[in-house]
């Protein structure tokens, strides 16, 4: 994977600016980033953008001109069929103040873009029941900018839960992580040695990613593995040797089934079907585990404050469905199909 010191637009000699990415800048950033999307082919490119403090930060209109030039320079440069998507990346704060929603929507609605991309820092799979319900109600907000929505760095059962209540057409999320989005140490400096994550396995049952210490000590526990195993034989045949053999294969075909299932339902019907087949079968799966007696006390704990998270997290999702019936849901993002210009087809 290359660097992203190694792209064509990079400072050798340092970060870039936001002076770097006004569209009359000295070293043209965005018409290199365009002329690279056409040269390589690219059907998507998402705009330049930054962590925002509120609406009122100033490098909210610099985006905005950002993604605005991006697009003239892409049809400049022959990529008119490339999709511009808007990055918006927001402090929790701001989300739940209606009046910097409406800015927000406001400063976006004459921008050029495709889709809009939602980052929330502070905002992730580990979500209390009421910043879900809070997250949900502040995205239908957005659907007034009539342009599909992608819920970005959102995994587990919220995230599943986030289209299944309409408020966003699509989720992205790494591959058993980056299920949260946290921007609060981008300004610090990187810390210095390090290693590879620890392995961790989805247990989806209790919507939580452990470690595979975690996983041997509790499916040490009488009666955990026939509670706590993937019983899906499409997925791992062999039940816990093969979750454990690849749980990032386990992770993919579990979440990829959950968002299929949801696509298979009507939308009206869609929220009612992940509270009574989705999340019942994990709060239920979660309740039994909670009974579990584990050796480790503080696995115990993590088991019993899932369950009671589950349980909290379903009763407030009941509630909120009963209140946004008949509501607007946000758009599906459309697949996009890559159109290779001549100049990348010479170049291959």
């Amino acid at each position: 994977m290359a660097l992203p010191k190694s792209a064509p637009w990079a400072n050798p000699d340092s970060v870039l600016t936001p002076d770097d990415l006004r569209p009359n800048a000295n070293r043209d950033i965005i018409g290199q980033i365009a002329r690279f999307a056409v040269k390589q082919g690219f059907h998507a490119v998402q705009a330049p953008a930054h962590i925002l403090e509120s609406s009122t930060d100033k490098l909210f209109a610099l985006d905005c001109e950002a993604a605005s030039a991006l697009r003239r320079a892409l049809d400049v440069e022959g990529g008119k069929h490339i999709g511009v998507d808007y990055p918006l990346m927001i402090k929790n704060a701001a989300l739940r103040d209606p009046a910097q929603r409406r800015a927000f929507i406001a400063g976006l609605n004459n921008v050029p873009f495709d889709q809009l991309w939602f980052r929330v820092s502070g905002f992730g799979s580990d979500a209390t029941p009421a910043g879900l319900r809070r997250y949900i109600a502040a995205m239908m907000d957005f659907q007034r900018l009539e342009r599909p929505i992608v819920a970005d760095g959102v995994g587990g059962l919220v995230g599943v839960a986030i289209p299944a209540f309409g408020a966003a057409g699509g989720i992205c999320h790494g591959v058993a992580e980056k299920e949260r989005f946290d921007a609060s140490d981008w300004s610090k400096p990187p810390q210095a040695g390090g290693g590879g994550r620890e392995k961790r396995v989805l247990i989806a049952g209790l919507d939580r990613l452990l470690s595979v210490k975690q996983v041997d000590i509790l499916m040490a526990a009488q009666g955990a593995r026939s509670v706590l195993s993937c019983h899906d034989r499409s997925c791992c045949p062999n039940g816990l040797s093969d979750t454990l053999k690849d749980p990032k294969a386990h992770y993919l075909r579990q979440r990829s089934r959950q968002i299929e299932e949801l696509s298979g339902v009507p939308e009206l019907r869609r929220a009612q079907h992940f509270l009574e087949k989705e999340f019942a079968a994990a709060e239920r799966t979660a309740r039994s585990a909670a009974k579990l007696k584990v050796s480790d006390e503080g696995l115990s704990k993590v088991l019993q404050r899932s369950s009671l998270r589950l349980e909290k997290m379903h009763a407030v999702l009941d509630a909120l469905n009963g209140t946004i019936t008949g509501q607007p849901r946000a758009l599906v993002p459309p697949r996009r199909q890559a159109k290779v210009s001549s100049a990348a087809s010479r170049s291959r």
